[in-house]
């Protein structure tokens, strides 16, 4: 079986993934009213949509309003439109509890203070790196991990990125090549004695790792025994999985845009634009490749009612005050 377990190769598709994100467009639009309600739209502008084989959730039941129109500036492309009304905003999670999707999450805190109200909304896109034995924190000096977070684009930056990659991926193979020997007790290969030659595996295996067949000639050369063909089924599954996931962790490639429009106005937001009272984040699936992406907005609408009885009150007491005056006069 001819199939490949490159890292360099593996690590140059990530790069292909991260870079150049394609034509694939996500916008997701969300209102919130007053009274904690509201309205998402999630429009996908591509060759074609279909939502069962994107990794990013895209609304398929009929509980929303779902149109396909062709883009009005490339008829090739097609826009995939779905729109939902919600009684309440924290039910959005409901929708995207499948786990083989990116993890979406969303909460809105509403906090009334008499005069004014505040809303506290945040969104948040989970992490859908597949292989995540060494966290990037760990693996980045403090600053470089700034960086990230704050979405640097640099191509310095990102050769950092793609080597915290190819570790991950050895990390992953590595730890279910460990698993496959503690279950099938091979006396001339122990998890110990394959740990010892960690270092070794690790160096030259992108060299000798392109086709299975040579994946398996390298471990018999480093391990200096035959017994590891033994295991060459399960070698084979572990590189069938790493390509798996691969390919699906592939379909999040694109540019995307979050926009969430506010009851009142906006006062702090970690958004880079915010038009009136709307917050706008754009962004490539490599921000939230490796770290959650947390989108956070406050603002504050004015509740008239409150300062129409409050001023009645006022005139009340004034009214109140005043009257005995008139009377002794």
């Amino acid at each position: 079986m001819k199939t490949k377990y490159y890292l360099a190769f593996l690590t140059f598709v990530l790069s292909m993934i991260l870079n150049f994100s394609g034509c694939r467009e996500y916008k997701t639009t969300t209102k919130i009213n007053s009274d904690g309600s509201c309205e998402r739209t999630v429009i996908v502008k591509d060759n074609t949509v279909e939502p069962h084989r994107l990794v990013f959730p895209i609304p398929a039941d009929y509980s929303w309003k779902i149109k396909r129109t062709k883009a009005k500036d490339d008829t090739t492309q097609t826009v995939y439109t779905a729109a939902k009304y919600f009684d309440d905003v924290n039910s959005i999670n409901n929708e995207y509890k499948n786990k083989d999707k990116i993890g979406l999450h969303v909460n809105l805190d509403k906090k009334f203070r008499w005069f004014y109200t505040y809303f506290d909304y945040e969104e948040v896109y989970h992490s859908y790196f597949p292989f995540k034995n060494i966290p990037l924190r760990n693996f980045l000096t403090p600053q470089e991990y700034e960086q990230y977070l704050k979405d640097d684009t640099t191509k310095a930056f990102k050769k950092r990125l793609d080597k915290y990659a190819e570790e991950s991926y050895f990390e992953y193979f590595f730890d279910e090549f460990l698993t496959m020997l503690e279950k099938n007790k091979i006396a001339d290969l122990t998890p110990d004695f394959v740990t010892s030659k960690k270092n070794v595996i690790k160096e030259h295996i992108s060299e000798h790792g392109d086709k299975t067949e040579e994946l398996m000639k390298y471990l018999e050369k480093v391990l200096g025994t035959n017994s590891v063909w033994k295991l060459r089924g399960g070698i084979d599954n572990i590189v069938k999985s790493i390509l798996e996931k691969m390919d699906h962790f592939s379909t999040a490639n694109g540019s995307y845009k979050n926009e969430v429009t506010m009851p009142g106005i906006i006062l702090t937001t970690n958004a880079k634009t915010v038009e009136g009272n709307r917050a706008v984040w754009e962004f490539e699936a490599g921000r939230f490749c490796y770290e959650d992406l947390t989108m956070t907005v406050q603002s504050r609408a004015a509740n008239v009612w409150t300062f129409v009885v409050s001023g009645v009150i006022v005139l009340a007491v004034i009214v109140l005050l005043i009257l005995p005056k008139f009377k002794r006069k």
